[in-house]
C-alpha cells in the first residue's frame, strides 16, 4: 500500500514543481532517501506516467503532458 502514496506523492509534487525536479529533489521533499525515490521515479517512468529529460548528468523528471511531451521529445 506505501507504494500507491508514494507514487502520489511523487506525481503531486511534480505537478506543482511543472519546471522538473532531479531525483534528489523528489528525495528531500518526500524526506526519504534517494535510492527509493531512485526506485520509484524509474516505475513511474517505464508505467508512461512521467518524463524524464536529461540534462549534464542530471534527469529531470515531468508530469506527463502533451505540450511537454512535444517539447522534450
Amino acid at each position: 500500500m506505501r507504494e500507491n502514496n508514494t507514487k502520489k506523492e511523487i506525481f503531486e509534487l511534480l505537478a506543482e514543481k511543472n519546471y522538473g525536479l532531479t531525483i534528489e529533489e523528489v528525495a528531500n521533499a518526500l524526506k526519504t532517501s534517494r535510492s527509493t525515490a531512485s526506485k520509484y521515479l524509474a516505475i513511474m517512468e517505464a508505467e508512461g506516467k512521467i518524463l524524464v529529460r536529461e540534462v549534464g548528468k542530471a534527469k529531470l523528471h515531468y508530469q506527463k503532458n502533451r505540450i511537454l511531451e512535444a517539447l522534450i521529445r
